[in-house]
């Protein structure tokens, strides 16, 4: 009796935590799928009003060449007008000119409308695909973080300065609950977009399995991937220090595939990373969470991923919320922290 009790409990805990992923998953499906579909409509509508547009184009373009007539020859000729059943004056020919003239001008705006829409559009379709700036996924003003930050380090309010004698130990117990407390998985897949709203008349939508999360949606989920614990671990301890110390995120790739983690630079030509995904951080002699010199821990803990990622493995990528910069190579980004 009691192994059958215990047997069905089992299941029933499996089918709740199936059903809570199966509901997580359908939401980020439920937004791609919102997203796929506000862009067919915004194609559909370009696309009505392109025609509309070079309709009226070529009626603006007749009638401006029969008015500069007009104005050439005498202004009392009579200019034909076959849609009309008698022979307009010049001053009539010139209240349809202006006329046309405004209605013109008014469905350019409504284009240029359709056309900033669809880069707006773009534009956070490429930040969550990483191509565009990157400082907006770095949050430490967010309530939902500050909130989280203060109740894990017991920091009162933004107004009051960290303990010294805590930050590593606070720093650790932020690192600890994002790793156990946020779910590793893979990306769904996303919309990327065609260059331009013309292009996309004619171009097919292709999809990615690589898309990043703002760290607020990350806390709701509870689940993502590498960036999105290094997004949410950097807002939180940007947010810790009231933004008065530089936290960011260090982006590695390789021939394989690419890495995102936590990077704090110190003065002194030292650096401590973070790294839930691989349990890794920058620590002492004594094992304790701390900073090295920028040369040995950046190759230290590249090291670490040069197996998965590629030999080829280099820094490609850092930022935050103040700043956003490529890199050529490891090294260059070794000599920009050294001067920067």
């Amino acid at each position: 009796m009691r192994r059958s009790i215990l047997a069905f409990a089992a299941v029933a805990l499996v089918a709740c935590l199936g059903a809570v992923t199966f509901l997580s998953l359908s939401d980020v499906n439920s937004r791609n799928d919102g997203l796929n579909s506000d862009l067919t409509n915004l194609q559909e509508n370009y696309e009505s009003l392109q025609e509309r547009y070079y309709a009226l184009l070529g009626n603006y373009s007749s009638l401006q060449y029969e008015y500069q007539n007009i104005l050439l020859q005498n202004p009392y000729a009579l200019v034909p007008n076959p849609g009309a059943s008698s022979v307009p004056n010049t001053q009539q020919m010139l209240a349809r000119y202006q006329a046309l003239q405004q209605l013109y001008v008014n469905l350019l705006t409504e284009y240029n409308e359709y056309i900033e829409s669809y880069q707006r559009l773009k534009e956070v379709t490429d930040q969550r695909l990483m191509q565009g700036e990157l400082k907006s996924l770095i949050t430490p003003d967010n309530p939902e973080i500050i909130s989280l930050t203060y109740q894990l380090t017991g920091k009162p309010d933004n107004k009051s300065a960290p303990d010294p004698d805590k930050y590593w130990e606070d720093i650790t117990t932020m690192y600890n609950w994002v790793k156990q407390n946020v779910k590793y998985r893979e990306d769904s897949l996303y919309p990327e977009l065609p260059s331009s709203l013309s292009e996309a008349s004619f171009k097919e939508l292709s999809m990615t399995d690589q898309m990043a999360q703002l760290p607020n949606e990350t806390l709701a989920l509870q689940m993502g991937d590498c960036e999105d614990y290094a997004a949410l671990l950097t807002s939180m301890i940007r947010a810790y220090f009231n933004k008065t110390y530089l936290v960011e995120c260090i982006w590695i790739t390789g021939a394989n595939a690419g890495h995102v983690a936590v990077v704090i630079p110190f003065q002194r030509e030292q650096i401590a990373i973070i790294d839930p995904i691989r349990n890794y951080y920058s620590h002492d002699t004594l094992g304790n969470m701390g900073y090295n010199s920028i040369s040995s821990e950046i190759y230290n803990w590249m090291n670490i991923w040069r197996p998965s990622l590629g030999n080829d493995v280099h820094v490609y990528r850092v930022f935050s919320d103040y700043m956003d910069k490529f890199f050529n190579g490891t090294e260059e980004y070794i000599n920009w922290m050294y001067n920067r």
